[in-house]
């Protein structure tokens, strides 16, 4: 009788499917990044992309004892999405040992490999990681001391009034000190002594925004007025925060920017969302200009949920542009000044009768279940920016990324 030995499995899953598998995470995770403040996407979209990052997390947790030699030169990578998957596997995974690689990985990383660790300890349990990354908190450098707040601050383990934190708003390197307001913005509003007036003076944007847009979500009762004289003096970011807050914002009411150009005066008025504006897109979408009659359309169905997407038009080329930039020059599509007037003809009234729109619903004051499933990200945000300064956090603040 003839027997047949039994197939002997050296591994009971496919190396190349885990890989497969962390490359799906990066990519998805890099969309998560860039989506979320979106002016397109809905909240549903958001959570599709987190559902599909858990799905390929947990195919990579099948490779078990094996994950750190077939992730490992990930997390020394320069893509921070790589990064992220690698150690994000590896945390979840819930082994000591892998832990201990990933901080000992933190512990030297810098720029995009410290912001996908930073990510990965942000989306992951810190059973084995906390102590270590309040130590970076109170000791490590500015970088890995800003990286270990927003860690700690996605998982809640982190008090505003820590005063490794608060030491943090006012160091020297103004991205870390972003990135610690940012990470203070998520946790509980609780009163503390904060550095807003040094924030506030700094002579980096970014910086600035972060500081204002934490002083809005703590319901800050100043802070609209700080708004309201940084817009004044030239602050883009300051404006673009009085567009979202301010009480019957427009575009022709907002403080005098002359350095904006038509097409940001658009996504202006698409931010600001009042009836007010709408002629003047209606207007713009006539332009000859093709990228400012597309920023008008792009505003108006903003604004309206009426899409008025018209002729698909190549944007122009410098003269000196190459043969590559020319045969890639982008393409957008004009807003149809006619099909707008139409819709502003059949809904104007009832427009009119709003103070703020985003995608066809009025958003001033209240978000009805079918407005929470239409707006956009970035109005949601938005929202619960206005609900707060008015000292209601209805919702939590966007995580930081």
């Amino acid at each position: 009788m003839v027997a047949i030995a039994p197939l002997r499995r050296q591994r009971h899953y496919l190396p190349e499917l885990v890989l497969t598998h962390a490359e799906e995470a990066a990519y998805l995770w890099g969309r998560r990044r860039a989506s979320l403040h979106s002016e397109t996407l809905q909240l549903r979209n958001l959570q599709e992309l987190q559902e599909r990052i858990e799905a390929h997390l947990q195919g990579m947790l099948i490779a078990g004892a094996d994950l750190p030699a077939l992730l490992g030169e990930w997390l020394q990578a320069d893509d921070r999405d790589e990064v992220f998957a690698a150690a994000c596997a590896l945390l979840r995974h819930g082994d000591p040992a892998f832990a201990h690689q990933v901080l000992a990985t933190f512990g030297c990383a810098q720029g995009p490999r410290l912001a996908g660790l930073r990510d990965a300890f942000g989306a992951s349990p810190q059973t084995h990681t906390q102590d270590a990354l309040a130590h970076n908190l109170a000791q490590g450098d500015s970088a890995h001391a800003a990286a270990a707040a927003a860690a700690l601050a996605a998982q809640r383990r982190l008090a505003a009034s820590d005063p490794a934190l608060i030491r943090l708003l006012s160091t020297e390197n103004s991205a870390d000190a972003a990135l610690a307001w940012r990470a203070l913005t998520v946790l509980d509003p609780a009163s503390a002594a904060l550095p807003y007036r040094e924030a506030l003076q700094a002579a980096d944007g970014e910086l600035r925004a972060a500081a204002l847009t934490a002083a809005c979500w703590r319901g800050e009762a100043w802070a609209a007025k700080a708004i309201h004289k940084l817009a004044e003096d030239g602050d883009l970011h300051a404006l673009g925060l009085w567009a979202a807050t301010a009480e019957g914002a427009t575009q022709a009411s907002a403080p005098p920017q002359p350095a904006l150009d038509a097409v940001q005066r658009c996504k202006l008025a698409a931010r600001c969302g009042h009836p007010e504006d709408i002629e003047m897109l209606i207007a713009a979408m006539a332009a000859d200009d093709p990228l400012l009659s597309s920023a008008a359309g792009t505003a108006f169905t903003r604004i309206t949920g009426c899409d008025v997407e018209g002729e698909r038009r190549t944007l122009p080329v410098s003269s000196d542009a190459d043969d590559f930039e020319r045969e890639f020059a982008a393409d957008v599509h004009l807003g149809d000044a006619r099909r707008a007037q139409q819709r502003w003809a059949q809904h104007g009234e009832q427009w009119r009768a709003g103070r703020r729109w985003n995608r066809g619903h009025e958003v001033s004051a209240t978000l009805s279940t079918a407005a929470q499933a239409a707006i956009d990200l970035a109005a949601r945000w938005d929202f619960g920016l206005r609900a707060a300064l008015a000292g209601v956090r209805l919702m939590a603040p966007p995580p930081v990324i």
